[in-house]
């Protein structure tokens, strides 16, 4: 059988660290997206403490308002966990600074984080939250629930990682998985500067039909429900790299746009995908 070639999605930089050229490829079998070249040292894309998620800093506007942000989607994804199951045990992989952790234990869940970055587990180290390094040593079907808020982007094989998910998750359990989504109006709007791409820490791309057949061996898809203040933040990043006179306002504009679109079309700039494993 003659083999399908990939084809260039776009060709963009890392625009947040190094500048550095990237291409993102589609995989015609799948229509997944990826960053290549994979670097072989991923570490040192996330060694600058402006990378927010794995840290607490709150000095700058731009940082004020990534928390804000981050303190209401923590509201909202607690509030997803109530209404999906209550007194059961959660993993949260890549738990960052161990916030969402900290909240599902205070509402009474029983939780294991994991976190790869050594920085990220010291400062939730500091708030009473001990997260693990890997999920190696994790026993087979120990976990009701398992979520994945913007983390699977960020892994360099999701194939091996959805394996991981199977062998954690119990069968009629839940994955909730928080994902960018390119067929968004920001995206479309920012081209190659979309600060959702964020190459090559994002080694993969999703929308919501390529989410929908990944998963589709072992789960069904039950619902997806937009992150709304993340076109704002991705929106005021984008226009940042593009060097805008007033980056704040404008994609703060671009982002009220791009939600405004999306409750028609549906494409909003992340969405929280619900899957239940069959």
């Amino acid at each position: 059988m003659k083999q399908v070639p990939y084809k260039t999605h776009i060709k963009t930089r890392d625009h947040f660290l190094t500048s550095e050229e990237f291409e993102i490829i589609e995989d015609p079998a799948t229509g997944v997206l990826k960053t290549v070249p994979q670097p072989d040292q991923l570490d040192k894309y996330y060694e600058t403490e402006d990378y927010l998620s794995h840290s607490d800093r709150s000095k700058t506007v731009f940082e004020k308002c990534y928390q804000f942000a981050k303190r209401n989607n923590l509201k909202s994804k607690i509030d997803l966990m109530k209404s999906i199951k209550t007194s059961v045990k959660v993993l949260d992989i890549g738990a960052g600074a161990g916030d969402f952790a900290l909240a599902l234990k205070a509402h009474g869940y029983e939780v294991d984080g994991v976190e790869p970055n050594e920085t990220a587990r010291d400062v939730a180290l500091q708030k009473g939250i001990d997260l693990k390094a890997t999920t190696t040593d994790l026993p087979d079907d120990s976990f009701d629930v398992i979520t994945m808020y913007h983390v699977l982007e960020h892994v360099p094989d999701i194939n091996i990682q959805k394996e991981e998910l199977n062998r954690l998750l119990k069968k009629d359990g839940t994955l909730i998985i928080a994902l960018p989504n390119y067929k968004s109006y920001d995206a479309s709007y920012f081209k190659s500067f979309w600060a959702g791409y964020d190459v090559p820490r994002h080694l993969y791309h999703f929308n919501r039909d390529n989410v929908r057949k990944f998963f589709s061996d072992e789960y069904t898809l039950e619902k997806t429900i937009p992150m709304k203040w993340d076109a704002l933040y991705v929106s005021i990043l984008s226009a940042r790299y593009q060097k805008r006179w007033i980056p704040f306002l404008q994609g703060l504009w671009i982002g009220w746009l791009s939600n405004l679109k999306a409750s028609k079309s549906g494409e909003y700039s992340s969405l929280t995908y619900v899957l239940k494993r069959e």
